[in-house]
């Protein structure tokens, strides 16, 4: 069955024995307080860790007006910017809707506000899932308990995450610079020139 937004509060509804949903207008206080928390709570979500579904790649030229002073310009954010993973740079800034470097061009990773719940980890929307029930228990239980709960194996479910994502991602880029830089040392204190 595809994930949708409904699918998604519905599971964390039922995680706390509370009625379904059918969409987020009908009225009912369920459908209310899933449309008022879901968007906030998958961008909060999108945050806390660097998704690999969720991650994009741009090339930023700069705009015309530049920063009054400690850059030397300014890299408009996409749209649906929500967190930098690389820029490439190691000084920069991110202020309001901008980066701010001393550069003229920036390969930009981010994570962006993937809204197709289709395109989801399993992982995330089981997180996702979980972040609801913490923002929802109180409301509607009239107990923390079970958000508390939700909360934990939240944390929980993102250090896997981390762990997963680790081994997702080849160790060659730290070896790769080490490795290099390493050879590069070696053969100087030689006489030697790597070109």
């Amino acid at each position: 069955m595809a994930n949708t937004d409904v699918s998604v509060c519905n599971q964390a509804l039922s995680m706390i024995g509370a009625k379904s949903i059918l969409s987020f207008d009908e009225n009912t206080e369920n459908a209310r307080r899933c449309a008022s928390l879901y968007d906030p709570t998958r961008k909060a979500l999108l945050r806390m860790h660097p998704w690999s579904f969720a991650k994009r790649r741009i090339q930023l030229a700069p705009i015309t007006t530049y920063p009054s002073f400690g850059y030397q310009n300014a890299f408009p954010l996409p749209k649906d910017f929500l967190r930098v993973y690389d820029t490439g740079q190691f000084e920069y800034e991110i202020e309001g809707r901008h980066i701010l470097a001393n550069c003229s061009l920036i390969n930009l990773i981010y994570i962006a506000d993937e809204k197709n719940e289709d395109m989801w980890d399993s992982l995330f929307s089981e997180c996702m899932a979980l972040y609801l029930v913490n923002k929802l228990a109180k409301p509607i239980t009239g107990s923390n308990a079970e958000g508390d709960s939700a909360w934990q194996k939240l944390q929980n479910m993102l250090k896997q995450a981390r762990a997963i994502n680790g081994q997702e991602r080849p160790a060659q880029d730290f070896a790769d610079d080490y490795g290099s830089s390493l050879m590069d040392s070696r053969y100087m204190d030689k006489g030697y020139h790597l070109g």
